[in-house]
């Protein structure tokens, strides 16, 4: 079950999500972590590979705590 997910305009990123980024010929990478960086939300994928989105492009980061058992 993902932790966090962030929506943008042009869809959702949840955590765990499995994309391929074809600029960097790279054919499946899975969504791991976010940070915010400036006007940026980056978004941390395995394998050192990022992605940043501005801010203007986000419309929400929903996120779940953890609850300890």
């Amino acid at each position: 079950m993902a932790s966090f997910v962030i929506v943008t305009d042009d869809g959702s990123y949840p955590e765990g999500h499995v994309t391929s980024i074809s600029a960097l010929s790279v054919t499946s990478v899975r969504l791991e972590s976010y940070s915010h960086e400036g006007d940026y939300v980056v978004l941390h994928f395995e394998g050192g590979v990022d992605k940043a989105i501005p801010e203007s492009r986000v419309r929400h980061i929903i996120t779940r705590k953890q609850v300890a058992s």
